[in-house]
């Protein structure tokens, strides 16, 4: 499924305004909108591969493996989901995981995708991440960091488009 790079854009403007913000160190110069593209340019190529993806480390015998999501919903419980690629597990409750699939162009999905992305950086500043290496972490595990902060931070300076129709959140 690919959502609209000017749909993800949108919803990096609005739910930016929800992430916390650092007073110093490096991540207090960051643009927070550009810091959720960023995370969606890696995790989607700003959205162009926003289908959701099974996780084997969420899977049957994983590290991360829930018994009661995965009685409730199969391995639609062990995938990433939306153009942030955020794990079923870090959703709120009520979140299902049929209404994280893409439908129509994509935009419920992605806003609660985006919502459950900020949840997550938001968690990490509370905790007290200082860097953005902290966030790449914090986010997507310590594994293969190096080439992580190279696409985050690629996808960083890549500009957003503008969009023209208002997202609604």
């Amino acid at each position: 499924m690919r959502v609209a790079p000017e749909i993800i854009a949108g919803f990096c403007r609005i739910r930016s305004r929800d992430l916390l913000q650092p007073r110093q160190g490096d991540l207090a110069a960051l643009d927070p909108s550009k810091l959720l593209w960023a995370f969606a340019g890696v995790e989607s190529s700003f959205g162009q591969n926003s289908h959701p993806r099974h996780e084997q480390g969420y899977c049957y015998n994983g590290r991360y493996f829930q018994q009661k999501a995965t009685e409730q919903w199969g391995c639609l419980a062990h995938c990433s989901y939306g153009p942030w690629q955020v794990m079923f597990d870090h959703f709120p409750n009520g979140v299902t995981p049929i209404a994280l699939l893409p439908q129509g162009d994509g935009h419920v999905a992605a806003d609660l995708s985006a919502m459950a992305c900020v949840a997550i950086l938001n968690q990490a500043l509370a905790r007290g991440a200082k860097t953005l290496t902290d966030l790449a972490m914090a986010y997507n595990g310590p594994a293969d960091t190096p080439e992580y902060m190279r696409q985050l931070l690629a996808s960083y300076d890549r500009p957003m488009p503008q969009y023209t129709d208002p997202v609604l959140a």
